[in-house]
């Protein structure tokens, strides 16, 4: 019985694919159903690539945020860093008056 309506729907899909080839596009007569049937067809396919785009954003939107913050650490760890730089120069500073013998 499966075997039966595998052909019967390949046959009918046959036809209609024979049909669209061989008649010119002003001449094609489209039933509501088929209509329908388009249109639920690309309404899934368009939901589904919307969907997938969604999930892509919302995946490089966390690559994002995760990026910038590791980026606020570093300027961070940076800005840190300087400070405590600019403080031993100023302490070698005091270190080389303090070691200078008058003339």
């Amino acid at each position: 019985a499966v075997v039966s309506t595998q052909s019967t729907g390949e046959a009918r899909r046959r036809r209609k694919q024979e049909y669209f080839q061989s008649t010119p596009p002003d001449q094609i007569k489209i039933t509501q159903r088929d209509l329908e049937a388009y249109v639920q067809f690309y309404e899934k396919k368009i939901s589904g690539i919307v969907a997938d785009m969604d999930s892509n954003i919302a995946v490089e939107k966390r690559k994002r945020d995760k990026l910038e913050g590791k980026l606020k650490k570093l300027l961070d760890a940076n800005d840190l860093l300087s400070k405590e730089l600019a403080g031993i120069r100023k302490d070698l500073k005091k270190c080389h008056i303090l070691t200078e013998t008058p003339v």
